[in-house]
């Protein structure tokens, strides 16, 4: 009955084959709070933030950071052989995703501790989390793809993400949930509850540690969700990789074309979303977007665009702050919080933005 229903469905463009994007409205409205915002620093890659006393530390390519909160210069802490996909601090210790190799702690009592692939674990993260000390939540986002290829894994319609659960202590690691598209982001709740994000799901889920069992608890979102990051309210701050729009959608479900694309057209000129766009003239959708006196509308369709969403403890919105098709702080796939202010990683356009009172605000 439910191929039946599938058959119906792609025949007549409803269900899950129908290539509609809900709207941004409400707490979701456009405006241009990331590009009006400070800029904190200028670092190529910036990716991955997480707040200590001494500084912010961050990724950027195939280093970790530290940003003194006075304006110093970069700090090199950490430098590897591959990137770096995800980052947590907590209990002393920083947990660092290494892109194709794994997890690996630096600091605390657990320093030196490494899970990866031919450990049982996951080898290409796209997210870590504490759960206490002795804990890691990971999320992988492809069994296949790297954690930088997530472009790809949306155009192969990729589902074999994962969650994890990591054993600082014993090294134990397990695997909570699978068959996941795109697992992006998890977010501790103080309970065996969690959130994670099913970035080509469009959605954030509920998860409980104990039973593995799932609940949606914020669906048909316009943008494909990223990592989660606690507020000091007890909400919490949603990223965003970009914005949907129809003509992806409708790639999408055109097979033969999309295979075609995969096969025969370099990846910075596919019709997918990107962190950054009108990086060259051979992109695609230029044409279609609107412009009057050489200037791009902030309305206009766009493959990259900017969202950091603040939810509550239910993961409802209340408000948030854009970079619209004009702007160009594009990508911003990572947030924390320092006493009042918002930090955002614009990966697309290699800065780290300070939005002054944002997390007291709200």
């Amino acid at each position: 009955m439910r191929a039946i229903r599938a058959f119906i469905d792609r025949r007549l463009g409803r269900g899950e084959a129908a290539i509609t994007v809900p709207i941004l409205d409400g707490p979701l409205k456009p405006n241009a709070a990331l590009d009006e915002a400070e800029i904190f620093a200028e670092l190529a890659d910036a990716d991955n933030l997480a707040a200590t006393e001494k500084g912010l530390v961050c990724s950027s390519g195939r280093q970790v950071l530290r940003l003194g909160w006075d304006g110093r210069p970069a700090e090199p802490l950490a430098s590897f052989g591959v990137e770096v996909s995800a980052l947590a601090a907590g209990k002393g210790m920083l947990a660092i995703g290494l892109d194709g190799e794994g997890i690996e702690i630096r600091g605390g009592p657990h320093d030196g501790r490494r899970f990866g692939r031919s450990d049982g674990g996951p080898a290409h993260p796209t997210s870590v989390a504490f759960l206490d000390g002795d804990t890691l939540l990971v999320t992988e986002g492809s069994r296949r793809n790297r954690a930088r290829e997530w472009r790809r894994d949306l155009m192969e319609k990729g589902a074999d993400g994962s969650l994890w659960k990591l054993d600082l202590s014993t090294g134990k690691a397990t695997r909570v949930l699978g068959e996941l598209a795109w697992a992006a982001g998890v977010a501790p709740t103080g309970s065996q509850r969690v959130w994670l994000t099913e970035s080509w799901r469009h959605r954030v889920l509920s998860v409980d540690l104990t039973t593995g069992r799932t609940e949606p608890a914020l669906t048909h979102l316009a943008a494909y969700p990223a990592r989660i990051a606690p507020a000091v309210d007890a909400g919490f701050w949603l990223s965003f990789y970009s914005i949907r729009n129809q003509l992806v959608e409708f790639i999408l479900r055109e097979d033969v074309y999309r295979r075609r694309m995969l096969a025969e057209v370099p990846e910075p000129f596919w019709m997918a979303p990107a962190l950054a766009s009108g990086l060259s003239f051979r992109e695609p959708m230029q044409g279609s977007q609107l412009k009057q006196m050489g200037v791009l509308k902030p309305y206009a369709v766009t493959r990259s665009y900017g969202l950091m969403v603040q939810c509550d403890q239910q993961m409802r919105p209340l408000r948030s702050f854009h970079s619209r098709a004009d702007g160009a702080m594009h990508g911003c796939v990572s947030a924390c919080e320092r006493g009042d202010d918002l930090f955002v990683a614009s990966k697309g356009n290699g800065r780290v933005l300070r939005l002054s009172g944002a997390a007291r605000e709200g």
